[in-house]
This record gives C-alpha cells, structure tokens and sequence, in this order.
C-alpha cells in the first residue's frame, strides 16, 4: 500500500508514473498488487507516508490508525479514507481485506506542542518475538493501543517508547528502523 501524494510526486520520483511506481513496487516486494491511497499533499516532509496511517498486519488483513472522530483536518479524513478502501479491498487472489482500527492519541493530551509532531502507534516495529511501537503521554489513548497491539500480537511483548524528540521531526519509529524486504 503507498500514497499517491508521496510516491507520485516529481519530488521523490520525477517523471515516474503511478503504472511505472507500482510495477516497481511489485517487483521490488514480490508483491502482485498495490493499494493505492490519496494521501495528503503539502502538509508535512513526507507528503504523507502510509505507513503513519495504515499498514498489513498477514495477508488479507490490514491495520488503520484512526483519528478522534471530531477531528476534521486532512490525516483525519484521509485515514477514514484509507479504511474505507481497504475495507473495500481484496487481497491479489480475490479475498476480500479484513480492515481493523486502532485509535490514534487525542492531540490535545499527548506531551508534545509541536505542531509538526507525528502521533503514530501504526509507525511501529516488528522483531523477534516484540512490537515495538510509541507512546505520547495521552494515557487512556496509549493503553487501549498497547492493548490492541497485544490483541493483534498475542505471541509478542508490547514494547512502548517514549519518541517525543524523534515524532518531531515528522517521522517514527518505522520511518527510522527501515526494514528491508527479503528478495
């Protein structure tokens, strides 16, 4: 799954087309399909990096960060709408997408001030036998998360990190670790 408004961009891949980005993609990750967002243009260095939002969790399921349902701004709507396409999605044989929610922090109640400050559980780190994901000082919004990630890891320690200084520059602690595919 990728953003349009970050991979088709002329800043990151000039002149490349989205047909052009995917067969790239596919054959980079062994893939036979990619899942195409919107995304958020302009707002942040990243123009809106999925892996912020969404992310698959096996084949044929996939994991939505959500915002509070009073927000509106742009990653609001776009993750509502990164959920509505995968839970309309299949999987490349024709499974239909089971699309779960996590629920975001409420940016008024995390530690950080900064504006440009990425509040992200989805951004998180899969090793051996942990996840290693964030937490931002919303305490009821990171327990439910740690909860749900237990949930969804049973075989797994949750691992939480305080990221304050690195959510800062727009990023996560996937952003940061960059896992590299297998072939």
């Amino acid at each position: 799954m990728a953003t349009r408004s970050s991979l088709v961009n002329r800043n990151r891949n000039p002149g490349m087309t989205e047909r052009q980005l995917e067969a790239a993609m596919c054959q980079a990750y062994g893939a036979s399909k990619v899942v195409w967002f919107d995304g958020v243009r302009g707002q942040d260095i990243t123009d809106d990096h999925v892996d912020a939002t969404s992310r698959f969790l096996a084949p044929g399921e996939a994991l939505v960060q959500m915002r509070l349902a009073s927000d509106n701004d742009a990653y609001a709507q776009d993750a509502r709408w990164q959920f509505s396409i995968l839970s309309a999605s299949t999987t490349s044989t024709g499974v239909p997408m089971d699309a779960m929610r996590l629920q975001g922090p409420d940016y008024n109640r995390i530690r950080s001030t900064n504006p440009e400050f990425l509040a992200s559980y989805a951004n998180l780190y899969l090793c051996n036998e942990a996840v290693i994901s964030a937490h931002f000082g919303d305490t009821r919004a990171d327990q439910a998360a740690k909860a749900t990630l237990q949930n969804l890891y049973p075989d797994r320690i949750v691992e939480r990190l305080n990221i304050d200084r690195l959510g800062t520059g727009g990023g996560g602690i996937h952003c940061v670790t960059q896992q590299q595919p297998v072939r």
